[in-house]
């Protein structure tokens, strides 16, 4: 069984949340240090399993949600928002170099941001640009879930939190632990009845 693996995540008030991540040197992609973090966030997305062919647990995560102030992220790219997983990879200073004008609402959520929840609308595709593990610059485009969690992801690495896109507060929602499959099944989160004041968040946030 994996374990649980909240606990690798710091707190929703952490300096690393709101501070733009450092670059990693082109030169320095193959060094004990990265490959040390990789390995890290590697281990914390599977939850553990020491078998790397069973389905990760995490679909997205960014060096900054464990402490570290890096542009490092793995994405799943197999990801649906359905249940279909099991595609990781490492992107190294990833940026985003294009988004489509259209745009889709679906619901977000973070080990980043407690137990907060919310509806976010975001480019339904874009085009990336970064560094794998073997320091070559790959670009890839990407559609639907996956766009998402790209976006997601890389907006850790500038500091941001999902919420800080939700303007309309009834669309910002408070998920217990247990309710989680509640909230994804059938879409409830459309019109999900527990919300987050928007104080409560900032109270969060501060460490209140």
């Amino acid at each position: 069984m994996p374990v649980n693996i909240s606990k690798y995540f710091v707190k929703p008030n952490s300096p690393v949340l709101v501070k733009v991540a450092e670059a990693v040197p082109k030169g320095e992609i193959n060094s004990p240090e990265i490959k040390k973090n990789v390995e890290k966030m590697l281990s914390i997305t599977y939850g553990e399993q020491k078998d790397r062919n069973k389905k990760p647990v995490l679909v997205g995560l960014a060096a900054p949600q464990i402490g570290i102030s890096m542009r490092i992220i793995l994405v799943d790219a197999k990801a649906d928002g359905h249940g279909d997983t099991g595609d990781i990879r490492v992107y190294i200073n990833p940026e985003i170099t294009w988004k489509s004008k259209e745009q889709t609402e679906w619901y977000e959520g973070c080990f980043s941001t407690d137990r907060v929840c919310g509806i976010v609308s975001r480019p339904n595709k874009i085009k990336i640009k970064a560094y794998n593990l073997k320091g070559e610059v790959v670009e890839e485009e990407y559609s639907g879930y996956t766009a998402r969690i790209f976006q997601h992801e890389i907006d850790h690495l500038d500091g941001k939190e999902f919420v800080a896109h939700i303007k309309e507060d009834d669309k910002l929602h408070w998920v217990e632990d247990g309710e989680f499959p509640e909230y994804r099944d059938k879409e409830a989160w459309r019109n999900w009845p527990k919300k987050c004041p928007r104080l409560k968040w900032e109270k969060i946030k501060k460490g209140a």
